[in-house]
């Protein structure tokens, strides 16, 4: 059997289970079966992630080397066959999809602040860079709304607020967190609401989700308005990594063919799991419907 065979079938029966779990969720069945039916999902992800990204070629006779010089997603090398796009040319949205779609994946985040009145805000981010490692930086652009009006991090963050940076599962469930904490809320209500319970921090940074990888506590250590933009780039110093209590050598994270594919968006608002967004994706509609 060929290797794009075996990765179709996986396709499709991860699809097959995100649809089987969001039946049973809908009618409120037993959760223990959702459960079991979620690891089957997790289980064949991860599985057809290791087929596609090469680890299994010599299962495979025939195609493993093909596969890995398939040529790039628009079809053969460029080379000097070109079209030249003057981007300032583009509208807003042909620029933005253009750019999401070429600079990716990119890891998506969830970031909790408090407000000066104390109500807890959640928001969810995919421009994220690491800026330095020593000391550690991290660099993320917050943006405004479609009225103009600044994301309530920002804010919170000019106020004092830490802020606990959210390392989210490649699954469907985090997919889902991000697109009900996507949508847009008034200052004084948090997006908490009708989510489960935040976790505490241990180091008295804002709380996380029970559903979060790992986190990244943070401090605010400037910001900078973007030129020509409506953004501003907060820059943050890493305080404290949250991480799952699992045995590792020398405090060194888990080694990357264990690590399980975290929560990435490929495009505008396609999320998926990486690294490479073929197993399933969901389109974050709550910020626009």
């Amino acid at each position: 059997m060929s290797k794009e065979a075996v990765c179709d079938f996986l396709r499709r029966c991860v699809l097959y289970a995100d649809s089987s779990i969001n039946r049973k969720k809908d009618r409120d069945e037993d959760v223990t079966e959702i459960e079991r039916w979620a690891a089957y999902r997790d289980f064949t992800a991860y599985a057809l992630s290791e087929v596609e990204r090469g680890e299994l070629d010599d299962w495979f006779e025939s195609d493993g080397e093909a596969e890995r010089k398939r040529p790039t997603f628009l079809g053969e090398p460029m080379g000097d066959d070109v079209r030249n796009v003057d981007i300032d040319s583009l509208e807003h949205p042909e620029r933005a999809a253009w750019l999401s779609a070429l600079v990716a994946p990119r890891p998506v985040l969830l970031l909790s602040t408090i407000g000066q009145d104390g109500v807890r805000n959640l928001c969810p981010v995919s421009s994220v860079a690491v800026l330095a490692n020593t000391p550690p930086l991290l660099g993320i652009s917050l943006s405004q709304d479609r009225s103009g009006r600044p994301r309530d991090t920002l804010v919170n963050l000019q106020n004092g607020s830490d802020i606990s940076a959210m390392i989210l599962p490649g699954t469907w469930d985090a997919s889902l967190l991000v697109n009900q904490t996507a949508e847009p809320v008034s200052p004084e209500r948090s997006e908490w609401t009708g989510l489960a319970d935040p976790i505490e921090s241990p180091n008295e940074f804002p709380p996380y989700h029970p559903i979060s990888a790992a986190v990244l506590e943070c401090e605010l250590a400037e910001l900078h308005p973007l030129p020509d933009a409506v953004a501003t780039l907060a820059i943050l110093r890493v305080r404290n990594i949250l991480r799952p209590d699992i045995g590792t050598k020398r405090q060194m994270p888990p080694d990357a063919e264990t690590w399980r594919p975290l929560l990435a968006q490929f495009g505008w608002d396609r999320l998926t799991s990486g690294p490479d967004g073929s197993a399933w994706s969901f389109e974050v509609r709550s910020h626009r419907d």
